[in-house]
């Protein structure tokens, strides 16, 4: 196994949502509730719902699966590494799974459960990432998105500035496969263009690292223009940094984006004078689907490859297309 997916720890960090299923710490607790005549159950495991793609997600998944007659069990590990494999320990036993799919707050912690499922007939699909065991994933374009972003800034950079050499953070979660593909291409976007431009990688996870970063970066590069991230929450922090040192929020001299949009910056972005000008995002429909197709696929022996979910461009247009509650 490539030591690059040995620690995928989330880096979509967003607004946590009132959509949550349950707060509940055990996963029979989770399920939905059975319908007669139902086929058995299906699992999908985040490593938190305090993500708002990801609960989104769920609340989605969740007719779809009832609908073609399954139970639907989730979890909330938050983070927790054993609570997690503990988790789908308990689904395996439970003798009605017919399938488990999600998102491992850690890869290699899941392998051995992941076998467990597999000597009981249980298909395990991944989720943005395969590991030992797992055949067929919901992949997420990870590069492309960050390159999105980065190219996006680049061009306003351009129209904006010129020619002129302009200062960029860019916030990642680096400890993340996640989190490197996507810095990698924010890199590469930013350097398709005509920029001039100057780089500061900051690692960030949250809404408070991303302020306290910013904080203090705008020390040692107080003209920084541009802040760019993986995740919104960071970049609410950043933005919010910003407005505390003085920069004004609709001045048109600064920008941020990431690859990622709740609903907080989606009220940004539609306004149109923000300096939260444009996100690329996944839509959490489109994943849900595929979570979902792939989950009842898998179970009834049809899968037959990956679903791959690109990002799409959020402008003050569109951004009702991307809300989740």
């Amino acid at each position: 196994m490539s030591t690059r997916t040995r620690r995928l720890v989330a880096a979509l960090a967003a607004l946590t949502t009132g959509l949550a299923l349950t707060a509940c710490s055990t996963p029979d607790s989770q399920s939905s509730t059975a319908t007669e005549g139902s086929k058995g159950a299906l699992a999908w495991s985040f490593p938190t719902q305090d993500v708002n793609i990801w609960n989104s997600q769920l609340t989605l998944m969740k007719p779809i699966i009832e609908d073609a007659g399954y139970e639907f069990l989730t979890d909330s590990p938050n983070f927790d590494v054993k609570t997690q494999v503990n988790d789908w320990e308990s689904w395996v036993a439970r003798g009605d799974v017919k399938a488990i799919g999600g998102f491992p707050a850690d890869v290699d912690s899941v392998v051995a459960v992941t076998a467990q499922a597999t000597a009981a007939n249980i298909p395990v699909i991944g989720y943005a990432v395969k590991w030992d065991g797992v055949d067929y994933a919901t992949l997420i374009s990870n590069y492309d998105a960050g390159y999105s972003v980065g190219k996006a800034a680049g061009e306003w950079i351009v129209a904006t500035y010129g020619t002129e050499k302009i200062d960029v953070a860019l916030l990642a979660d680096t400890t993340s496969q996640l989190g490197q593909d996507q810095l990698k291409g924010l890199k590469e976007g930013l350097a398709a263009t005509d920029a001039s431009i100057t780089v500061t990688d900051l690692e960030a996870k949250t809404r408070d690292d991303g302020y306290k970063q910013a904080q203090s970066n705008l020390v040692a590069h107080p003209n920084t223009a541009v802040w760019l991230g993986i995740g919104a929450d960071m970049i609410h922090g950043a933005r919010q940094a910003l407005i505390d040192s003085g920069v004004s929020a609709t001045g048109g001299k600064h920008y941020v984006s990431a690859t990622d949009a709740d609903n907080e910056a989606l009220d940004l972005i539609k306004t149109g004078t923000d300096m939260w000008q444009t996100s690329f995002a996944w839509k959490a429909a489109d994943l849900a689907e595929a979570n979902a197709k792939q989950l009842i696929s898998a179970a009834e022996g049809t899968i037959s490859g990956d679903i791959t979910v690109g990002v799409t461009q959020v402008t003050k247009d569109n951004v009702d297309d991307f809300r989740t509650e």
